[in-house]
């Protein structure tokens, strides 16, 4: 990934928008939208493990799960630990997300809020880069756990979700185009979801800084 995408600052908030009818369904996120539905009512497991790339969405599809059953979040920001352990000793609260799971390197605390999910019967649904396999586990009893976990994947854009999500981000930034500008756009930007949010992010920025014309004349001034 080029620096410009990891030195990028949003100050915007659409890109953040945790709103249900924000969130964009496409052939290549449908199955984990679909899957959440279900779960955990008619999909009778503990744990689920939600898997996608930076910027797929994976936040944004556990807040409408979180909101839909008042599921309580966690991140792994957060001190942990301590909300874990305050969590785990009430019986009020059988929904949780665990937000960016794969940044916890601590095998113990894994440990802990695994058992406590199995011993309490409730429903944790975990957001991750990548899938629990991938974690870098060091205990075999944690590894052995996080195996059995569910995956549910988004998958990376493809060219007809890359064209949905650019038209409905500029729509949110209000600026007007046309089907050949959004496509212009989709051929020629790294095709993943971190990519999409930098360089609409970097179009409406400088539009209302400079006034400009949305146009693919605008557009080759960015994208080399």
């Amino acid at each position: 990934m080029s620096d410009k995408f990891n030195q990028l600052h949003l100050p915007i908030s659409w890109a953040f928008s945790i709103k249900s009818e924000d969130f964009i369904v496409n052939e290549c996120n449908q199955y984990a939208f679909k899957w959440l539905e279900k779960w955990p009512f008619k999909i009778h497991d503990n744990f689920v493990c939600l898997v996608g790339e930076k910027g797929a969405g994976k936040t944004h599809l556990s807040t409408i799960w979180a909101n839909k059953l008042n599921a309580k979040i966690v991140t792994s920001s957060n001190n942990i630990f301590s909300e874990w352990y305050g969590i785990s000793e009430t019986n009020e609260q059988r929904y949780f997300v665990l937000d960016d799971a794969d940044e916890i390197n601590d095998d113990l605390l894994l440990f802990y809020i695994y058992n406590t999910i199995r011993e309490k019967n409730s429903y944790l649904l975990l957001t991750s880069k990548t899938p629990p396999s991938k974690w870098g586990l060091k205990f075999e009893d944690i590894r052995s756990r996080v195996a059995t976990i569910n995956v549910i994947k988004i998958q990376s854009p493809n060219e007809a979700a890359m064209i949905s999500i650019i038209k409905k981000m500029l729509l949110h930034c209000g600026i007007k185009t046309d089907e050949k500008i959004v496509s212009y756009i989709a051929n020629r930007i790294e095709r993943s979801y971190e990519s999409i949010n930098y360089w609409i992010n970097q179009f409406d920025t400088t539009l209302k800084r400079k006034q400009s014309k949305f146009s693919i004349k605008f557009i080759k001034n960015f994208i080399k």
